[in-house]
Order: structure tokens, then sequence, then C-alpha cells
């Protein structure tokens, strides 16, 4: 596949199935390609820059996000996505919980926070500060159990899903054992 977009390519995930990988560029477009014809198989076009697409395989969704928005639409392509919602600041990156899928994380490169939302609505459950840069990215663990940010002050920052929960890196202090 030469010309896959008109502007810089932003990602690319593959899907389950193996024999397909969707881009998604500053162009606006997102493409579904068929890696056995080489072709476009089904083609998207956004009214602003994609500034970055995830792959939710537990949950068969893509997260987009772009201008103010994310919007998740199905694995298997279609004309509309399953769920728009409009933020208050530009996200730079999201990510779905994999096992819920009833809320994501969400970076922004207008300032340091790292939010959780609930998918529904798009209301604000959760804000950490951690970074001393924009966040350009964020990332469920595959248990869900986490959440890695990474910022332009080039650092990575780890958090818990449930605070306090003890899990990996963190034990929980009970009774004084």
């Amino acid at each position: 596949i030469e010309t896959a977009h008109e502007k810089t390519v932003k990602s690319a995930v593959w899907l389950p199935e193996g024999h397909q990988i969707v881009s998604a560029g500053e162009d606006g477009v997102v493409n579904w390609w068929d890696l056995r014809s080489h072709e476009a198989a089904y083609t998207v076009k956004f009214p602003n820059a994609i500034t970055s697409l995830e792959l939710s395989a537990p949950t068969g969704t893509l997260v987009l996000t772009y201008g103010n928005d994310v919007s998740f639409y199905p694995v298997i392509p279609s004309s509309s996505p399953s769920h728009t919602l409009t933020l208050p600041h530009p996200p730079s990156s999201a990510s779905l919980h994999p096992t819920s899928g009833n809320r994501f994380v969400a970076g922004s490169t207008n300032d340091p926070w790292v939010r959780v939302y609930a998918l529904l609505d798009g209301t604000e459950l959760e804000l950490y500060k951690g970074h001393h840069g924009p966040v350009h990215a964020v990332m469920y663990s595959p248990d869900g159990e986490m959440y890695a940010s990474g910022s332009e002050d080039g650092t990575i920052r780890l958090w818990q899903t449930t605070p306090g929960k003890s899990y990996g890196l963190w034990q929980s202090q009970s009774n004084g054992l």
C-alpha cells in the first residue's frame, strides 16, 4: 500500500482476523485496508485531523480522537460510529476500558491532566495530574486494572483503575501488616 493518506499517518492497527489493517491520518481519513487485495475496503472522512486510533480488541471497538471528539466505531466498517462524545478539551489520545467498556481515559495536548470519562454521556469521573507537560498517549492494560499515560515532559505514569487495590507494584497495607 504505497499512498494510504494525503497527509501524515497517525496510527495503524491490525484487526483481529489478521487480513485487515485500519489506518488513520492527519487528512481526517480512516481506511480499512484489505491486505489480500491491497485496496481500501472502506473509508470514512472526518471533519478534523485524526490524532489517535486505538483498537479495543475485547470490546470490538475502534477508538478515534479528532478535534474535541472521541468516536467509538465497531471493528466491522460502518458509515457511522456507535457513539461520539464531544469533550471540553481536544483529546490527543483515548483508550476504552477493555473489560467493562463503560469508561475511557483521555489525554490532551492542552494540559497535563489525565481524565477518565463515562462512555454513556461523557461525564468526567476522575481527574489526575502527574505530568508537567501535555499528555500525548494513554492506554489501559489488557486486564483493565491499570492505565498508562505518556507526556511531552518525557515521563510515563501508571495509574490504578481502582486506587488502593493490591495489584502488581501496589500492595495495600491493612491493620499494620
